[in-house]
């Protein structure tokens, strides 16, 4: 009989691929709300003409992308429940 140091959860598929899967979200997330969320003020540091050119009236680019930040928290709070669905099916079939 050979006994395998991993343990049992480590072995089994499901819980491999619920930890691929995560970790691909959470990379992906972490990097797209990093990048979203440093180009307003770098934008506003070093492309002052950008982000004061009007966009609908008296609505500059920084204001709509200071928007845009808040939109895109809400975004992801919802992918992030949308994929939590799947990240709970997988760890309900790993611990079967």
């Amino acid at each position: 009989m050979t006994v395998s140091s991993a343990p049992p959860t480590a072995r089994n598929a499901a819980y491999q691929q619920l930890v691929a899967q995560r970790n691909a979200f959470t990379l992906t997330m972490t990097v797209t709300f990093l990048v979203l969320y440093f180009l307003l003020p770098v934008l506003a540091g070093y492309n002052k003409p950008l982000m004061a050119q009007k966009v609908l009236g008296n609505v500059t680019f920084g204001y709509l992308l200071a928007f845009a930040e808040f939109i895109m928290g809400w975004v992801m709070a919802y992918l992030y429940v949308v994929k939590a669905r799947t990240f709970d099916r997988l760890a309900q079939e790993a611990r079967a």
